[in-house]
């Protein structure tokens, strides 16, 4: 009876002692998990902030990272899903703000370094692409649209001007330089009077080449008009030449030929001189005035 009695109480005390480790077990496991949450969660929200904040521009690599970290960081169980998603917000935030604010450093330079535009403007895209709801981001908005400006404010300026004139001799036409130099002053124009280029652009040197486009054209418009005054007056040159020698030697039948074609160049050649005094950029002292006119008295005398 007393061996039974002492068995009963070892048995109860047994059960005591393992009731109570495990509670006190699985109590510790229930803290621990939840800290171990949170303190991965803030850990990681640290190296975010940190590197960063480390970075004067984007950084593929660090992006690239941190998406790692968190998403190895879910599947391992040590961040729940809103963890998850509040750090991913996390990295793009710290990351769009990162690409703006070296877009804004180099517009606000005289020596703007386009490769860094063009590389944060990159990692923009990048970000939009992983979350689209950044689309309309009123920071982002604008400093694309600032950046679309410089792209095509820089491309106006690399242009050369030329046009070539493309004289047609079957019907005396050729590529107006008129409309081409009008084209040009209304994109000049719509660039140097848009508010983003006075607020945010006009300070890079780069972009103030756009005050070399009546320079620029001047010199293109020169090139433009000799070479058509060349293509002209060869052709017609030639045309004088060529009725010259059919008149000395041919007979008195062909007389009314010769004359019909002298009287189709003169007509011609009257025609075209209307036609280039509506180039209004071409001065009326240039050269192929004098030309045309030297022709039109060499055919008259044939």
């Amino acid at each position: 009876m007393k061996l039974l009695k002492q068995i009963l109480i070892f048995i109860v005390f047994t059960g005591a002692i393992y009731g109570i480790f495990t509670l006190v077990t699985n109590q510790k496991e229930v803290v621990n998990t939840a800290a171990l949450s949170a303190g991965n969660h803030e850990q990681i929200i640290k190296e975010i902030d940190r590197d960063w904040n480390d970075l004067s521009d984007w950084s593929e690599e660090t992006y690239n990272r941190h998406n790692t970290m968190v998403a190895q960081s879910l599947n391992a169980g040590i961040i729940n899903e809103l963890d998850s998603k509040t750090l991913k917000d996390r990295i793009n935030k710290a990351a769009y703000q990162k690409c703006v604010a070296a877009m804004d450093r180099e517009f606000a330079r005289a020596d703007c370094d386009a490769a860094k535009l063009a590389d944060n403007y990159a990692g923009l895209q990048t970000i939009l692409m992983n979350e689209r709801g950044l689309a309309n981001n009123g920071q982002i908005v604008e400093v694309g649209k600032v950046y679309n400006l410089y792209q095509r404010i820089i491309a106006f300026n690399n242009k050369s001007f030329g046009l070539n004139p493309r004289f047609n001799s079957s019907n005396d036409t050729w590529n107006s330089w008129t409309g081409h130099q009008d084209k040009i002053y209304r994109q000049k124009n719509e660039f140097v009077t848009d508010p983003r280029f006075q607020s945010r652009l006009n300070g890079i040197t780069a972009i103030n080449r756009i005050y070399d486009t009546d320079s620029k054209l001047q010199e293109a418009r020169n090139k433009f008009y000799n070479r058509l005054s060349s293509e002209i007056c060869s052709y017609y040159g030639n045309e004088a030449n060529d009725l010259k020698r059919a008149k000395e030697t041919a007979d008195d039948s062909a007389a009314g030929a010769i004359k019909e074609k002298r009287l189709k160049l003169l007509s011609r050649i009257a025609n075209l001189r209307v036609n280039l005094s509506n180039e209004k950029y071409l001065y009326s002292g240039h050269d192929i005035n004098t030309r045309m006119r030297y022709l039109n008295k060499e055919i008259e005398a044939i």
